[in-house]
């Protein structure tokens, strides 16, 4: 939720061209955007190259793509330009993403289509959903780095010689060391090591593709891989083979190597002529600071960041960006500071509100400020559905139950896993509104998306209470004492409620004519009812319903009262009942 990282758009900094000219330039073309130091005729022919390698990567079978999104390219002058930014000690180049850009770093020169490569392989991955294991990733990624383009046709697979002859002339790291190579493992830190674990991870990912035993099941294997299936499990069900098995088909498939190769449809290198514009120093230290992010170096980027919060203290994007630093660093007090300081300096990213509600409202700050921000995110953003839901629940559990509405009823649409959510917060601030056949229709909605048991007993509990009403009623306490408890009872009839009712009764009502009240030690009535005469007991006059009462009764016969009495039937006993309430009819 809180991975991106902003990046600060050119919009913004561009009222610092006064700075000093950067030895950067900005060349964009139709799916890249090429930051470099190079030469104007160098980065050219670059960008032309990765315009071939991109339309040859889509039209490849061993990867499955639907398409490959924009990429942003950093062609840094020498390696000493580039050393600053590296993240790897071997690599001279890299790929990032963060969520809303990718980059390649790479440098300008000798060897740079095979890290180009190398690099895009790797958005081809990201592009692909899948999530690689290093030996996978990085076989293939080596594999990819081999292709070479013309108009006519583009091959890939031809083996890098020095790759072949190391293998060939050192001992191994165990097959099953190189599987279990992770992000941090140590052996990035040794330079033979990681240079090793490269090679064998080629000599692999070479073997699956193009050996007759194994091509022909490596989507099965990829599939496996991509569910987190682990590798020894990936390949004994695959290939029904063992590490200890691969591992010798490894070898001897290095020892008999012989070039091979998959042909893929040529690409003739586009015509482009597009214009490269002077980027100013803040621009590009911005962007480099972003670049170093994306790739997990918040530290450098964010002493990048600070020396430009130094030279414009008030740039909002600037205090998003470091927000976001702090946050991916578990420092929730510190991005939200940072990003109540970017509000403060009028950014105007709707996401940066939101992010910062969610974070007030897990520091418990007041829920004036948490609304103030949720309602700024959906005044930037109309369709912000995300930061509208949260304001209808901030909104509802305040008891503004019209606001929560407006606000549930206006998002646009209801992804399936907020769908009994959604359904459950409408039924409850509409029965809350006493709206109760729509709270109704909502509470049944909600039931239609429940998907567990304690969910549908949510439903049904709302639907419930939109057709009930509270009350109170008698019932049994500790020690024999009574009590007074809440009920629910139908909608509409808790004017006929009688709380002195208690849980148990075997409740009767009949009309009639009350013909004599007897005063004694309990008092009765004797009620006539069609012929039949009842006597009920009344132990505790404070204790019975009256309707329409006289100011006082007399005891002895009655003259023909006609009242409707509600009492309790008696199983034993002197009287018919005891009286619940008595309806003086007139």
């Amino acid at each position: 939720m809180f991975g991106r990282i902003w990046t600060l758009p050119l919009a913004v900094v561009a009222c610092f061209s006064a700075n000093a000219a950067s030895a950067w330039k900005l060349t964009t073309a139709d799916h890249f955007e090429v930051y470099s130091q190079a030469s104007p005729e160098r980065t050219v022919a670059l960008l032309e190259w990765f315009e071939q390698l991109r339309a040859c990567l889509l039209n490849q079978t061993i990867i499955p793509l639907d398409g490959l999104p924009s990429v942003r390219l950093i062609v840094f002058a020498s390696p000493k330009e580039y050393e600053p930014y590296r993240v790897r000690t071997l690599s001279d180049g890299y790929y990032a993403a963060s969520e809303g850009r990718r980059y390649i770093a790479m440098v300008a020169g000798t060897g740079q289509r095979r890290v180009a490569a190398h690099e895009f392989a790797h958005l081809v991955f990201d592009a692909s959903g899948a999530k690689l294991p290093s030996w996978l990733g990085e076989g293939l990624a080596e594999l990819f780095s081999t292709i070479h383009i013309n108009a006519k046709v583009a091959e890939l697979g031809a083996a890098p010689l020095e790759q072949l002859a190391t293998l060939r002339q050192h001992p191994w790291i165990p097959l099953s060391r190189v599987l279990s190579v992770e992000r941090n493992d140590p052996i990035w830190d040794d330079l033979s090591s990681a240079s090793l674990f490269y090679t064998e991870s080629w000599a692999l990912a070479d073997m699956l593709v193009f050996s007759r035993e194994y091509a022909p099941r490596f989507q099965a294997l990829w599939a496996a891989i991509r569910t987190g299936s682990p590798a020894p499990k990936a390949f004994k069900n695959t290939f029904d083979k063992s590490i200890t098995d691969v591992e010798t088909d490894l070898h001897a498939w290095i020892g008999s190597y012989s070039d091979k190769s998959l042909l893929l449809a040529g690409e003739s290198a586009p015509v482009l002529r597009p214009d490269a514009s002077p980027v100013p120093d803040f621009t590009a230290r911005s962007v480099l600071a972003d670049m170093l992010a994306a790739a997990g170096e918040l530290d450098r980027a964010e002493e990048l960041l600070r020396n430009l919060a130094l030279e414009a203290p008030d740039t909002a994007e600037i205090s998003v960006a470091l927000g976001s630093i702090a946050l991916r660093k578990g420092d929730q007090d510190g991005a939200r500071r940072e990003w109540k300081r970017a509000m403060n300096q009028g950014v105007t990213d709707a996401d940066v509100f939101y992010r910062f509600a969610l974070l007030a409202d897990q520091a418990q700050l007041p829920a004036v400020e948490i609304r103030s921000a949720l309602e700024r995110a959906v005044a930037l953003r109309p369709d912000f559905d995300d930061a509208r839901y949260r304001l209808a629940l901030l909104e509802k559990n305040a008891g503004h139950y019209d606001a929560a509405l407006a606000q549930l009823r206006a998002m646009r649409t209801v992804p399936a896993a907020r769908a009994f959510s959604y359904w459950i917060a409408m039924a409850d601030a509409l029965n809350e509104l006493g709206r109760r056949d729509e709270s109704a229709t909502a509470a049944r909605k909600a039931a239609q998306h429940a998907s567990t048991q304690l969910e549908k007993a949510r439903a049904a509990q709302l639907a419930y209470f939109a057709q009930t009403d509270v009350t109170v009623q008698i019932a049994p306490g500790e020690n024999g004492q009574t009590q007074m408890v809440t009920a629910r009872v139908p909608h509409h009839s808790a004017e006929d409620w009688n709380p002195f009712v208690e849980v148990g009764d075997d409740v009767r009502t009949v009309r009639g004519i009350l013909r004599e009240v007897d005063c004694d030690v309990v008092t009765e009535i004797r009620v006539d009812s069609g012929g039949a005469l009842l006597t009920l007991a009344i132990p505790d006059p404070s204790r019975v319903q009256m309707r329409n009462a006289p100011e006082e009764f007399v005891c002895g016969p009655q003259e023909k009262v006609l009242v409707k009495v509600q009492y309790a039937a008696s199983k034993n006993g002197p009287a018919d009942g005891l009286v619940r309430g008595i309806e003086f009819l007139r």
